[in-house]
């Protein structure tokens, strides 16, 4: 496999606005499980895992050794490609081990959080049906409680710890006793790249999420653009605090395995302790949504912090204004810091800058607010809300991606709403481009607020509220108005310090004299102790605004 960092063209058809990239991307022959694994033995000798909590490291060899033991006994279920395994952990020594053994025997797998709620995971549970479940005990309850309700209480339980009730689980110690044909084992290899490999599902933003089922070629696909845009340096460490719920872990996954990188592995984020981990295992790549970007900031860089390895830090899921990208780029001297854009649906990043290019480096610390440039193996178009005309640089609509490595479609759903009358992927997202094809996300579509007939992005006005210095966070929601439209409100957190001092009114006169009439906030503005958030760290827009509508807020 060559993993030579290259950089690449991207062009812009002029009479129909299409942009794509001159450069053929790199594909999987036989599957992704089939690659991890032989990755996996190249560099069995190397860390894979630092466990945070005990001090402890985990060699490629001995991860190896354990999906190896955990495929065998899997296979002896005699599950088929039809079937689904799903796993329910947060970031622990074994949760990669089912995930990769699944991957190399060809069953699909998908991850639940274990911080959803009974209802989400009742949901979730009946729409992919699992044969197996591997989960922590912290969840057995709600787990057993929901799959009776699912329908689904049939399905064999595993579970993670030292302590298992074996009368009424199967100990995931068990799975990794040692077999007779371990030393044998060799991976499936796919008939069909093209085939689900993953299961992940949609934030649920406007509803009850979706189960999208991403690829074998798209995984590996994903891993491989990270390392060939110089994200993950060779054998370096890496930290993302998603779990494997959540697609930014499996692609965080992919692009270590693929890399014989190593992964810190910290249960739950906390803004203060990320700095020592930053220092004491010289990470050179992370991965924070905004929400946790924010806290980073929040706590300030404590002295004698030695962040010289990180090589990269990147953003995504979610809007971070200019001036937060700036403060982090302050904060992290030396560090390239910066947005990245993808959706699920996509299985994974679609718009990124490539830091093997000086091109879009000197780009990316030019325009802040940008998400980055357009990747291998896509075409991109942006399309007027309004005409359904192909629109042109700085011109904002929504934005079309079209790309091989888009997902394979809706678990047991119809996809085809997903996609324009030509094939192309509609994100949902309002964006526009530069004469450079950087490209900015402005909104999501169905989150643009109509006032009076005008179109309100809550990201606009977001990002004028940050300039408080009361502020500490924020979003923007319309309150329903029979004749005008949308109100916008804004819901504030205050920092702590200002809490009692700021009153809704300066914050409303703030913004008044800063925006165009019809963006003013006509809802008002709401303070907050903290915002309601999703186990990735993204905003409820939703639960907020129907909350503050119901009179709950």
């Amino acid at each position: 496999m060559n993993l030579q960092l290259l950089p690449y063209d991207v062009v812009r058809d002029e009479s129909t606005n299409i942009i794509s990239v001159t450069s053929i991307p790199e594909k999987t022959e036989f599957g992704v499980g089939y690659d991890f694994f032989h990755s996996m033995r190249r560099h069995k000798t190397k860390v894979v895992q630092h466990l945070v909590d005990t001090g402890e490291t985990d060699t490629y060899e001995q991860l190896l050794q354990r999906a190896i033991r955990t495929a065998l006994h899997l296979k002896a279920l005699n599950l088929t490609k039809d079937d689904v395994v799903c796993l329910c952990s947060y970031n622990q020594p074994h949760n990669w081990v089912p995930f990769l053994a699944c991957l190399f025997l060809g069953i699909p797998v998908a991850s639940l959080d274990p911080s959803l709620s009974a209802d989400e995971t009742v949901h979730l549970l009946k729409l992919i049906h699992p044969k197996v479940l591997f989960i922590v005990p912290e969840t057995v309850d709600m787990i057993l409680e929901c799959m009776k309700t699912a329908g689904v209480a049939e399905a064999k339980v595993v579970v993670y710890g030292p302590e298992v009730d074996t009368s009424r689980f199967t100990a995931f110690e068990s799975f990794l006793e040692a077999h007779e044909d371990e030393r044998e084992f060799q991976p499936t290899m796919a008939k069909d790249v093209s085939e689900t490999a993953v299961i992940v599902f949609s934030s649920g933003s406007t509803g009850f999420p979706k189960g999208i089922c991403c690829s074998h070629k798209a995984i590996f696909y994903q891993g491989f653009l990270q390392i060939r845009n110089g994200i993950f340096r060779p054998g370096g460490a890496t930290l993302c605090y998603s779990t494997l719920y959540w697609l930014s872990a499996i692609l965080t996954l992919s692009a270590c395995i693929l890399n014989g990188c190593s992964r810190v592995v910290h249960k739950q984020y906390d803004p203060k302790d990320i700095w020592n981990i930053l220092h004491k295992y010289q990470v050179a790549y992370v991965f924070l949504p905004p929400f946790y970007a924010h806290c980073m900031i929040s706590a300030g860089r404590p002295d004698g912090i030695d962040t010289s390895a990180l090589y990269s830090l990147a953003t995504g899921g979610g809007h971070l204004s200019t001036e937060k990208i700036r403060e982090l780029r302050e904060l992290l001297p030396g560090t390239f810091v910066s947005q990245m854009y993808g959706c699920s649906e996509l299985c994974g990043v679609a718009v990124m800058f490539n830091l093997a290019s000086t091109k879009d480096t000197l780009l990316m610390h030019s325009n802040p607010s940008s998400s980055g440039r357009p990747t291998p193996g896509c075409q991109y178009k942006v399309v007027n809300v309004e005409t359904e005309d192909n629109s042109g640089p700085h011109q904002q609509g929504e934005l079309l991606v079209k790309s091989e490595f888009s997902m394979v479609g809706y678990y047991q759903q119809d996809s085809s709403a997903a996609y324009d009358n030509e094939g192309w992927l509609c994100t949902g997202d309002i964006a526009y481009f530069d004469e450079n094809h950087c490209f900015y996300i402005v909104d999501r579509k169905k989150e643009i607020l109509k006032f009076r007939g005008y179109q309100v992005p809550p990201a606009v006005v977001e990002q004028i509220l940050q300039e408080h210095p009361s502020v500490k966070q924020c979003i923007v929601i319309g309150i329903p108005h029979e004749v005008e439209g949308d109100h916008p409100m804004a819901i504030v957190v205050l920092h702590q310090s200002f809490v009692g001092r700021v009153t809704e009114e300066e914050i409303t006169s703030f913004v008044e004299g800063r925006v165009n009439d019809f963006q003013r906030l006509r809802g008002g503005v709401k303070f907050i102790d903290v915002l309601p958030t999703s186990p990735s760290g993204k905003v409820r827009r939703k639960e907020i605004r129907d909350m503050v509508i119901s009179g709950l807020l």
